[in-house]
């Protein structure tokens, strides 16, 4: 492509090993990535090793391309980033630059998950430095539950969390915004995606007339998480051939299995009015109340 304009938008840097620099390639394309780095609360951060995302104005993110552009987000090999170049046509509507935006927010997912993290559907709470997520499918409850968490609790994202591991193993959660809060006539947000805490527990709700948290076993956890964690995912399902989509599946399942070995699940009887968030502190193992 022609370099010749390149127009830097902002840099994201997720846990401690992955960092994009966002590009434009023309004007047209510059408000897409504009509208991304908004969203996801970036600056320019100048360091070594970054890939680079160029959106630039051109074909759709289809069946196509798609499957393409997800094959090159794999783990870096030394210290040689990756270049992966978009094209996407113009947003007609606030709806389209959502669904723009959201595909492109999963390029950095897709690399995530290639390196043992996870694209939850899940709600993202702090605590005293400490992070849990609050798990379900779309009427599970977790924007109201986020919504009534009280002090010292803090909310940091309602719909989806992205979960990465480090070099040593460890994970740590980002919140991931709300795509859908800019459809329909929605006024969007912004989300400190490169904020992230130590990830301590998952809870995976269910409405009860009774706050009550009971620990899975891995079997279980597994499922249940395979379920969620693949409805983060629904926006490109039609857009992956039926050998990435596999591809893909299997790696997720692989990276939940390893996480449920080292991060406790549970199952979250939660009610419509009752304080859940002390089921959670009674539920919480030895090292998530040390940290809460």
């Amino acid at each position: 492509m022609d370099t010749a304009y390149l127009k830097f938008y902002g840099t994201l840097s997720l846990g401690s090993s992955i960092s994009w620099d966002i590009v434009a390639g023309d004007d047209c394309s510059g408000i897409i990535a504009k509208a991304l780095a908004r969203t996801m609360q970036l600056d320019f951060v100048d360091q070594a090793c970054k890939n680079l995302l160029i959106i630039k104005n051109g074909i759709s993110l289809g069946s196509k391309h798609l499957p393409h552009l997800f094959s090159l987000c794999k783990n870096s090999q030394g210290n040689q980033a990756k270049t992966v170049l978009c094209q996407l046509p113009p947003a007609e509507d606030n709806d389209a630059l959502a669904l723009q935006l959201m595909k492109l927010s999963l390029v950095f997912c897709n690399q995530a998950e290639a390196s043992g993290g996870l694209l939850i559907h899940g709600a993202l709470a702090e605590k005293n430095g400490a992070g849990v997520i609050l798990a379900g499918h779309g009427d599970a409850g977790k924007t109201t539950a986020s919504r009534r968490l009280p002090p010292p609790w803090k909310s940091l994202s309602d719909d989806c969390t992205l979960i990465v591991r480090d070099s040593e193993g460890s994970y740590h959660a980002h919140p991931w915004p709300t795509w859908s809060t800019f459809m329909y006539g929605g006024t969007g947000g912004s989300w400190d995606v490169q904020y992230n805490v130590p990830l301590q527990a998952i809870f995976i709700l269910k409405q009860s007339t009774k706050d009550h948290a009971e620990q899975l076993g891995q079997g279980q956890a597994v499922c249940m998480l395979n379920e969620t964690a693949g409805q983060a995912w629904y926006a490109v399902e039609n857009d992956l051939d039926d050998q990435k989509r596999q591809t893909m599946s299997l790696q997720r399942f692989s990276n939940i299995c390893e996480l449920t070995k080292n991060i406790p699940v549970h199952l979250l009887h939660i009610s419509r009015d009752g304080a859940f968030w002390e089921e959670i502190d009674r539920a919480a193992p030895s090292k998530l109340k040390s940290c809460l």
